[in-house]
Formats: structure tokens, sequence, C-alpha cells
């Protein structure tokens, strides 16, 4: 796992624009779980998701709201 990781470190210094990518890959999919029916929320347990998740809802992916110390994203409301 560490070799992984020493990899796409390397990968999103050498390529502009990778890290993005990722973020924007991850916010695509927690998007699409709270299109699905009977999804009301999505939580964030990994502490390392919680800046992709703050980057998501900087570009309007959804919503992020807290339930104490574990943070939660909801699909954007309605504008009506």
């Amino acid at each position: 796992m560490a070799v992984i990781a020493n990899v796409t470190a390397l990968l999103a210094t050498a390529i502009p624009g990778l890290r993005d990518l990722g973020r924007r890959s991850w916010c695509s999919n927690q998007r699409r779980r709270l299109r699905a029916r009977d999804r009301q929320v999505v939580w964030v347990h990994d502490g390392k998701k919680i800046q992709w998740a703050r980057w998501g809802v900087d570009h309007g992916f959804f919503e992020m709201d807290w339930a104490g110390r574990l943070p939660y994203l909801r699909a954007l409301a309605a504008v009506g």
C-alpha cells in the first residue's frame, strides 16, 4: 500500500490536475449515491476524504453537514 501511495503522490506532482481529477471522480460517485431513491445522506467515515468533501461542496456537487464530529453529505437543495 505504501508503494501505491508513493506512486500516486509522484503522479499527482508530475501531472497537473491529476489530484482534481481524483476528487472530481470521488465527488461524482458520492453525488450518484445521493441520487438513489432510498438514500438521504452519505456518511464520510474516512477522515482523509473530508477535504475532498469540502472541495465537492465548493464545486457544487452536494451539501455537507455534521452530526457531532462525523460529516455527512446531502443532495443539493432544489431551487424553487
